[in-house]
């Protein structure tokens, strides 16, 4: 249920979203659908502030409304409003948390070779800004040497530890738990990626024992595009500092005592965009009013239906873990003999002949131009046609290639 105390079916949520009337849209991994509702809610503020602007009501009102938002999104993470800081992007997010840190020459940033882009980018940028070293740490072959190697790679000159809840490449659920423990062990602070999760399934934030948290909007929340998040825990609030600002209030009078720190005020400095993040809202009492247990329930169901159907296909082969508790609802498929151009026109034909939309998928980055796959993202709203037409599309267009 929502704030609201209103429901909603995955019928109900799926009406709303009118790309599914043309297309069958099994890409939310990447960028999802936009619903009606969420539509409507940034429309409408952004017209009330351009005909009301400066009105003290109806400030205050919108005050109000996104205060409700950043509760509701609270909620969903099991945090406080005031652990959340509201940035453009889960990239910019997790630049807040970058920028928060004090690098040095000679400082370590871990990652695992399954992260988003933007991460390595930013590893290239602590590289060639600061003389930071990045250690990459295998997480595509098992929890297990996971661990050990991270064990391994962690040193007194290790800065931070990122890893994603969700792998992006591939779909699998990493032991973030288990690693974020095992850096505490050796005073290394972690900030987890969950673009990737949040939406898919419950997720307990605290109960992961990370430092920091980033997520998106506009993927499995459904919310609005320019709209990310990140989450600082309450024992780094103090040191977390991302912005060239002073906690001061420079028209504040002599004597006024600091307000608490908190994510917002050390991430948001400047101006920001309220009906994105009304809008995020919207997005996150949709799914609360549907249930993320009920979400997740039905997207595990057409998962494992496409993943049974595909696991006997010529030249196909299934990289996500299909064991249970270790994905979701991404599945990233390569094929044998396919180079990226055969990849490619796979990718066109399934959309030009069956109208589905899957993404060609760089399995690494920097990109190995021989680890390539087809990543196919079943969200709540998608149904059994289309994973149905998906796999006749597989069946037909796999062996033209």
């Amino acid at each position: 249920m929502s704030s609201s105390g209103a429901t909603l079916t995955l019928a109900g949520l799926r009406d709303q979203l009118p790309i599914t009337r043309h297309v069958a849209y099994l890409q939310t991994g990447g960028h999802s659908p936009t619903p009606e509702s969420v539509l409507r809610t940034v429309h409408d503020e952004m017209a009330r502030e351009a005909e009301f602007h400066g009105v003290p009501a109806v400030a205050a009102e919108r005050a109000e409304k996104e205060a409700r938002a950043r509760a509701a999104l609270a909620t969903m993470l099991r945090v406080r409003p005031d652990e959340l800081g509201i940035t453009p992007s889960t990239s910019q997010a997790m630049l807040r948390v970058l920028h928060s840190l004090r690098w040095r020459e000679g400082d370590e940033f871990v990652i695992t070779n399954l992260e988003h882009v933007s991460v390595v980018r930013n590893a290239w940028a602590l590289r060639d800004q600061r003389e930071v070293r990045t250690k990459v740490v295998p997480a595509d072959c098992g929890d297990t040497v996971l661990l050990e190697r991270l064990a391994a790679a962690l040193t007194a000159r290790t800065k931070l530890l990122c890893i994603s809840h969700l792998a992006s490449p591939d779909g699998r659920l990493l032991p973030v738990a288990a690693a974020a423990a095992l850096a505490h062990e050796r005073g290394v602070p972690v900030v987890v990626d969950a673009a990737q999760s949040l939406g898919q399934f419950p997720v307990d934030v605290p109960s992961l024992g990370c430092d920091f948290l980033v997520g998106s909007g506009h993927k499995w929340l459904l919310g609005p595009m320019g709209v990310g998040f990140v989450w600082v825990a309450p024992h780094q609030l103090p040191t977390f500092l991302p912005t060239f600002l002073a906690e001061a209030d420079p028209w504040a009078p002599p004597g006024t005592a600091a307000a608490p720190p908190s994510a917002a005020r050390r991430a948001e400095g400047g101006t920001h965009n309220a009906a994105l993040i009304i809008g995020l809202g919207r997005a996150v009492e949709n799914l609360s009013a549907v249930g993320l247990d009920t979400i997740a329930a039905h997207t595990q169901r057409l998962t494992t239906q496409f993943r049974e159907q595909v696991a006997g296909m010529e030249r196909v082969r299934i990289l996500t873990p299909t064991a249970p508790g270790q994905s979701a609802g991404i599945t990233t498929l390569t094929f044998d003999g396919y180079d990226a151009t055969a990849l490619r026109g796979l990718v066109g034909y399934i959309y030009e002949q069956h109208r589905t939309i899957v993404k060609f998928q760089w399995l690494t980055a920097p990109m190995n131009p021989s680890k390539l796959g087809m990543r196919v993202s079943i969200a709540g709203f998608n149904n059994e046609g289309e994973v149905r037409g998906l796999v006749t599309a597989l069946q037909e267009g796999v062996p033209r290639f």
